[in-house]
């Protein structure tokens, strides 16, 4: 008896279920704690040189599904216009977090204006301001930023960079404001 060669049925591999990546922008002035944010809920951080500049990178992953990438572009002391408009056109990020150094008031002004121009170009994007040094003794509250500053449209929420259940708070409200299609 002639056996028929065994023929085998090709096996259907089902490709693995990705993670979905989402890129979270940390902007504000210099000394707003934007790097100690970064550095305080990542696993992952680097310094990623560009031409030019500098930009700082943290990666965590949230979970098997959800992996968060935090970039902080480089900035200046000085608001310019032109460069926060440049920067941000150049970011393509899902969504912002504006660190404003609550302990001083007299950044709040080239705060707003980076809020603004943000918010300009933006309009929808999800956005969380982080009132960062908040246990610092001339802090201002998150509550009294939003109001004095008349941000009653955004979401001010206090934060100490430095401790990562302070900073998990804040990326956890910015992906509440996340639609199914930003994710």
């Amino acid at each position: 008896m002639i056996r028929e060669p065994e023929v085998r049925q090709p096996q259907i591999t089902r490709p693995k279920n990705r993670a979905q990546t989402i890129d979270i922008a940390v902007i504000g002035l210099p000394k707003s704690g934007k790097s100690t944010f970064i550095k305080s809920i990542s696993q992952y951080t680097e310094w990623q040189d560009k031409p030019h500049y500098s930009w700082y990178f943290g990666r965590v992953r949230a979970n098997r599904d959800l992996i968060l990438h935090f970039l902080e572009p480089p900035s200046t002391e000085l608001f310019d216009f032109i460069w926060i408009r440049d920067l941000l056109s150049n970011l393509h990020a899902t969504g912002y977090i504006v660190m404003v150094d609550s302990s001083r008031p007299k950044s709040f002004g080239p705060f707003v204006s980076i809020l603004y121009t943000l918010r300009g170009m933006y309009p929808e994007m999800p956005l969380i301001i982080a009132a960062n040094k908040q246990d610092h003794h001339r802090a201002w509250k998150a509550t009294d930023i939003q109001m004095g500053l008349g941000l009653h449209d955004y979401s001010v929420m206090p934060c100490m960079a430095q401790y990562r259940d302070s900073v998990k708070e804040v990326v956890i409200e910015l992906l509440r404001q996340m639609s199914p299609e930003d994710l």
